[in-house]
């Protein structure tokens, strides 16, 4: 029983590592966003692509993390909640459990947040080139091309 804590709780901050890389990751790209820095842009994307790969598979070894643990014949007895389970280890792997699984709640409400702010930025970025888009419309017909066009030959030629 206790390889298989140990394996939850090892997949369980590697996840943790991640979510704080990811975090990383999108707040340096709302920096390349605000500066307009496109190449920084798509480098951060692609990096916040590759940490979600590593998350992926992360959890598929913490589901068999999981599998393994309820499966096993030698688990503690307990009232069917998490904290009770938790109590009912040994204190060190209990508390480091614990402690894993506190400190991802709170990665991952940074990460909510983060991408919730980056949202709201690209969101009014949106708007903004729509605004200009809009704006820019108004002024196509003093752009638009001459209705009568001369070719080569010197004939008159409608567009």
């Amino acid at each position: 029983m206790s390889e298989e804590i140990t394996n939850l709780t090892s997949a369980l901050e590697r996840k943790l590592i991640l979510l704080h890389q990811l975090t990383e990751e999108l707040c340096a790209c709302r920096a390349a966003f605000v500066g307009m820095n496109l190449e920084e842009i798509y480098v951060h994307i692609e990096k916040q692509t590759q940490i979600c790969e590593q998350l992926r598979k992360i959890e598929a070894d913490r589901a068999a993390a999981w599998q393994a643990i309820s499966t096993s014949s030698s688990e503690p007895a307990n009232d069917g909640t998490l904290s009770s389970w938790i109590q009912s280890l040994e204190p060190h792997s209990g508390h480091r459990l614990r402690r894993v699984l506190v400190e991802l709640a709170v990665a991952e409400g940074e990460v909510r947040h983060v991408n919730h702010v980056h949202s709201v930025l690209l969101d009014g970025a949106r708007r903004t080139l729509h605004v200009l888009s809009n704006a820019m419309a108004t002024l196509s017909p003093m752009y638009a091309p001459p209705s009568v066009l001369e070719d080569i030959s010197g004939t008159r030629k409608r567009a």
